[in-house]
């Protein structure tokens, strides 16, 4: 490597891009000077993509051109790319600040605290920084690595780790950093997760990733003092409780104070990194800030008023399945409020700004933490396309998109019930719900590319005539998958569900019989089906209105 202070800015290659010649990692400049041609970003892990973009890319721009409002917002996603005067800015940009990017940099290394050191001279495996590793007491004792010799990182693979780490690390017990004030018995307690950990993070995606960059650009005027973290004054071991001055402090805080360790460089001059020096980082302080990359919950308190918080990311369930909550440019009476970010972008479409068939995507991330939210338990992550014209409230595809969802998840519901009087039928007690594998879940999973198919067709902006035929097609195939889910419990059953049996419970007081059988179950269900399925089977009205 021609600069042993490992530049980011052009040497390393480490922003993981798609292009017309396959997946590379690029500098930081041909990243963002050349976002245009490339399609988009390809992380390590879904995770990653939000702290790319959180960390370094978007604040670089942000920080560079300024204020973004709407109208030089709307002027970029027109443009596509940069102009030559933009380029030309943000390259003096990186000039300006190229000290502050080098990674192995003896004063100043990007991201970390130089000379930062436990007592003893103590290090990590490189592997402590990644959440999928098994590390420490976690390690299986037939890994084939011990933690005396973990596997090197190329120098570009560990900086993504240790951004990573920044944002969605444990809330572990934190071996103590020397010269930190506030070690207790060599540890520091009471550490928290990143930032991004408290959050169900939502990302929109362009196109291009220079789209990508935009979307993530929130727009409005910066708070006095807000600068990214490479034009503060440098880390030192110690750590603050402080709130955020603005959003590029924000984006690239510094949740944990890291030096990452390089080996020699090899014959070839590259770099590894197989130790990382670890410890406690800043904590925000009071509630969690107004982050645009998360929806919000609204609960009314009767202390405190309007109380918001961000909205997490659930097990088990596809994006789709909160699509009212990323809907929700203004707060309705569920309670959700969208993220800033989508705000935007509706605001965008409704100006026409933005064109209603532009092919918009959200990813969604988080992490489900466990003990104490010392270890990672699950990686949650989804990539689904969102019609921009679903988040007007005066268009007609954004009542369907929704219908269809809760469609899709009424049906999951109407099986589950089915298996469970099945099970009541002949003699058995249905498991608690969310205890043992549900045979709706299995139909979500074959609804699934039904709902997406359904989501990207909206997209292009259909006539009501061309929604009103869509939905009648994933209504006749989504009847046909359920149908086939309940043959398949019908299949299995014993032949006693046919008489089926009767149960005496006391409910308020008073006795009541219950019979369950096959045929009384089967009916439910067909007639469930009827009711959620309103476009191949229109509901009747009421007959008092029928007779006038």
């Amino acid at each position: 490597m021609s600069d042993p202070s490992g530049c980011l800015v052009d040497q390393v290659g480490w922003i993981p891009v798609l292009g017309a010649d396959g997946p590379k990692e690029v500098p930081l400049r041909e990243a963002l000077l050349g976002s245009h041609i490339f399609t988009e970003l390809v992380p390590d892990m879904p995770t990653m993509l939000p702290v790319l973009l959180r960390q370094v890319l978007v604040p670089v721009v942000l920080d560079a051109l300024g204020d973004v409002d709407d109208e030089l917002w709307a002027e970029l996603m027109d443009a596509g790319e940069f102009t030559a005067e933009q380029k030309q800015v943000i390259g003096r940009y990186l000039d300006e600040h190229l000290p502050r990017f080098g990674a192995l940099d003896a004063t100043v290394p990007f991201g970390q605290v130089a000379g930062l050191e436990h007592p003893g001279g103590k290090v990590h495996p490189v592997s402590v920084l990644m959440p999928h590793v098994a590390t420490g007491n976690n390690t299986p004792l037939w890994d084939a690595r011990l933690a005396c010799d973990p596997v090197p990182l190329p120098l570009g693979a560990a900086v993504r780790w240790m951004l990573h780490a920044q944002c969605w690390d444990t809330a572990a017990i934190k071996t103590a950093a020397v010269d930190d004030p506030q070690v207790k018995a060599g540890k520091t307690t009471g550490n928290r997760t990143g930032p991004l950990g408290r959050l169900g993070v939502v990302t929109p995606l362009g196109t291009t990733l220079f789209e990508t960059i935009v979307l993530n650009m929130p727009q409005g005027v910066r708070a006095a003092g807000d600068r990214p973290q490479w034009a503060r004054p440098t880390m030192k071991p110690s750590w603050q409780l402080r709130t955020p001055t603005g959003v590029l402090d924000l984006f690239t805080w510094q949740g944990r104070r890291v030096r990452l360790v390089p080996d020699e460089p090899e014959a070839d001059g590259q770099v590894r990194v197989r130790w990382v020096v670890l410890s406690a980082g800043d904590r925000i302080d009071g509630p969690q800030p107004e982050d645009p990359h998360t929806c919000w919950t609204i609960r009314q308190d009767k202390n405190k008023g309007s109380v918001r918080y961000p909205r997490r990311h659930l097990p088990g369930l596809m994006g789709w399945q909160g699509l009212d909550a990323l809907l929700a440019v203004e707060r309705d009476t569920a309670g959700f409020e969208t993220s800033e970010l989508l705000v935007q972008t509706a605001t965008a479409t409704l100006m026409g700004d933005l064109p209603s068939h532009y092919p918009l995507r959200v990813a969604t991330c988080g992490l489900v933490y466990g003990t104490q939210d010392a270890i990672v338990s699950d990686i949650l992550a989804d990539d689904m396309p969102l019609p921009v014209a679903a988040l007007r409230a005066d268009h007609a595809v954004r009542g369907s998109v929704i219908r269809v969802c809760e469609q899709a998840r009424a049906l999951a519901r109407t099986v589950d019930h089915l298996a469970a009087n099945l099970i009541r039928a002949v003699g058995g007690e249905p498991a608690a719900r969310g205890k043992g594998q549900q045979p709706g879940t299995k139909l979500l999973h074959v609804l699934d590319p039904l709902v997406r198919r359904f989501l990207t067709g909206c997209q292009r902006d259909p006539s009501d005539d061309e929604l009103e035929k869509a939905h009648r097609a994933f209504e006749t195939l989504a009847e046909r998958a359920a149908f086939a889910a309940a043959e398949e419990l019908l299949h299995r059953l014993p032949g006693r569900a046919f008489t089926g049996r009767t149960v005496t419970k006391k409910e308020q007081g008073k006795t009541a019989t219950h019979t369950y059988q096959q045929a009384s179950a089967e009916r439910f269900f067909h007639s469930a089906v009827r009711k959620t399925l309103t476009h191949l089977y229109p509901q009747m009205p009421p007959a008092e209105e029928t007779a006038a």
